[in-house]
C-alpha cells in the first residue's frame, strides 16, 4: 500500500541568549506502508481492547543514517502519531507507529 504523509521535524532555535525553543516543521514524504498488524484481545465479549502496528518506508531525507532524534511524529489517516521505532534501511527509513502525538505543533 502506498503511503504519503507529512514528518514533523523539530529544530532547536535561539530566541534569546540562553534561551532555546522547538520550532517544528513539516516535511511531506512518499513511501509504501510495510506493515499493518491489528491484535484483538478481549478479557470480555463486549469491549476488545485493539491496538496495530503499523510501518512505513520512506526515503532517507538526507537526515543521515546517524540520528533521526528530530523527527518527532508521523502523519497517517489525518492524524499525527509518535515513533516507536526508526531502523535504517539505507537508502531508506522505516519508521513504526506508536500512539497518538499530542505535543506542539507547527503554527
Amino acid at each position: 500500500m502506498r503511503y504519503a504523509g507529512f514528518l514533523g521535524i523539530v529544530e532547536e532555535v535561539q530566541t534569546s541568549p540562553g534561551v532555546w525553543e522547538d520550532r517544528i516543521t513539516e516535511q511531506e514524504v512518499l513511501g509504501v506502508m510495510k506493515t499493518l498488524t491489528e491484535t484483538h484481545a478481549s478479557e470480555d465479549d463486549v469491549h476488545a481492547h485493539v491496538s496495530s502496528t503499523r510501518s512505513v518506508v520512506v526515503g532517507a531525507l538526507g537526515i543521515g543514517p546517524q540520528d533521526h532524534s528530530n523527527i518527532k511524529y508521523a502523519t497517517y489517516a489525518g492524524k499525527r502519531w509518535t515513533l516507536s521505532s526508526i531502523v535504517d534501511e539505507p537508502p531508506n527509513v522505516r519508521l513504526y507507529f506508536g500512539e497518538e502525538y499530542h505535543g506542539p505543533v507547527p503554527e
